[in-house]
């Protein structure tokens, strides 16, 4: 094999768990999308107006996203496998909103769903964002493909530690 061809066979591996990790993060933000409502004073356009989300994302708001967003889906993952054992494998729509949704999960299920969505919530704000500044980042993600590879970028590097 030459050398650029066991290059290419080394990177793809890790081209593809950083999709499947791309993936599995916008799948858990997208559940998070009205986890709580965004009552910041100094925002209060972020929710009626698109223009607000052509602001710029900076190095250290990518960083701080990958760091919450890979921390979300690590739990995640951990909760599907915890409703797994419990339900013996059928796993409800993991979702934190509406809230009285919740109520008509089975009780063992509502409570680590809900420990899901209260921890979520709370590494959004750990990483010094409001959920509705987090979502923004998320939906820019999906039209701009250079925030795309910077959050990639990072989340390859979260990966390596």
């Amino acid at each position: 094999m030459t050398n650029s061809s066991v290059e290419i066979s080394r990177l793809y591996p890790n081209r593809m768990l950083s999709k499947s990790i791309v993936v599995a993060l916008l799948s858990t933000v997208g559940l998070l999308c009205s986890v709580t409502p965004d009552l910041s004073a100094s925002t209060p356009t972020l929710m009626f107006s698109s223009a607000a989300t052509a602001q710029a994302v900076s190095d250290d708001e990518v960083s701080r996203f990958a760091r919450a967003g890979f921390a979300i889906e690590t739990r995640r993952q951990a909760v599907v496998e915890e409703i797994k054992a419990t339900t013996g494998g059928s796993v409800p729509d993991i979702n934190c909103y509406p809230p009285e949704r919740l109520e008509s999960l089975d009780p063992n299920i509502r409570n680590e769903v809900k420990k899901f969505c209260d921890f979520s919530r709370q590494t959004i704000q750990a990483n010094q964002f409001s959920v509705g500044r987090f979502l923004e980042i998320r939906d820019s993600q999906n039209s701009d493909p250079t925030l795309k590879q910077r959050i990639d970028r990072e989340l390859l590097r979260l990966q390596s530690r």
